[in-house]
């Protein structure tokens, strides 16, 4: 029997809006759909449930948004790329908008296993008269410098591993209690930094409660702001001198 000849599309899109608030496997399920209308002659995996041969970057927390989500379709035919991305484009909800497209080796890692570091930036709004730009930055460091945050997860109690995860940081003022916190995280199969709980530990310590137990919600209620938002702004992989890789720095093919 001769083997299918597949190409592997590789396509960023956004996640923002309302649709931010979507779960891992809903998005998931929104994009083969979105593959499906947009007439893409994907292939299927073998076996007594075939699906779509499709992978996706790592999930993001839900309720945070995104300008760099990535996901493979493997394809029968090499479509144009251009036309491809049109095509998806036109079938795609807005806040789902697919940016680029293109063809990479289908022998290369998958996303999750390529994407190692991830970049995110956060808006803490409507802060209380008492936070400074110079008490956000001691609580921060207090934090970090703890090394882990414990906290609970519906029934499992976890630990997030600040030493392993969380790369480095950077904090801005803004105008009327507004702040921006920017993370530079590490990623890999053992975990990731989650935003949000990061964001519960600050604000338990500039409420002078720094032992809170922190019960993950998805959206953190906050006592010190009046609320945040959460973007992934970048994620990449490492090339082997060190130098930061994007998914699509793994070469387009054919690009056409």
């Amino acid at each position: 029997m001769t083997e299918q000849l597949l190409f592997r599309l590789r396509v960023r899109y956004v996640k923002q809006g309302r649709l931010r608030y979507l779960g891992h496997l809903e998005v998931l399920h929104t994009i083969e759909r979105i593959v499906r209308r947009a007439g893409l002659p994907y292939a299927v995996t073998q076996g007594f449930s075939p699906h779509m041969r499709a992978g996706f970057s790592a999930a993001l927390p839900v309720g945070t948004s995104s300008s760099c989500e990535w996901f493979d379709v493997f394809l029968t035919e090499l479509l144009p790329a251009p036309v491809a991305l049109e095509r998806l484009r036109a079938a795609a909800p807005a806040d789902l908008a697919p940016q680029e497209a293109g063809y990479v080796d289908v022998r290369a890692d998958a996303l999750t296993a390529f994407i190692t570091r991830a970049d995110y930036r956060i808006g803490l709004f409507g802060a209380a008269g008492e936070v400074t730009l110079e008490c956000l930055l001691d609580a921060l460091t207090s934090v970090v410098a703890r090394g882990e945050i414990p906290y609970a997860r519906g029934k499992k109690e976890k630990v997030l591993d600040l030493g392993k995860t969380l790369q480095g940081f950077d904090v801005m003022a803004g105008e009327d209690g507004t702040f921006v916190l920017d993370l530079s995280t590490r990623m890999d199969n053992d975990g990731a930094l989650r935003p949000e709980i990061l964001i519960a530990a600050i604000d338990a310590v500039l409420r002078g409660e720094p032992d809170a137990r922190i019960v993950s919600t998805g959206i953190q209620q906050l006592t010190m702001f009046d609320h945040y938002e959460v973007e992934r702004t970048d994620q990449y992989g490492e090339a082997a001198d060190g130098h930061p890789s994007t998914p699509s720095n793994l070469t387009f093919l054919y690009s056409m």
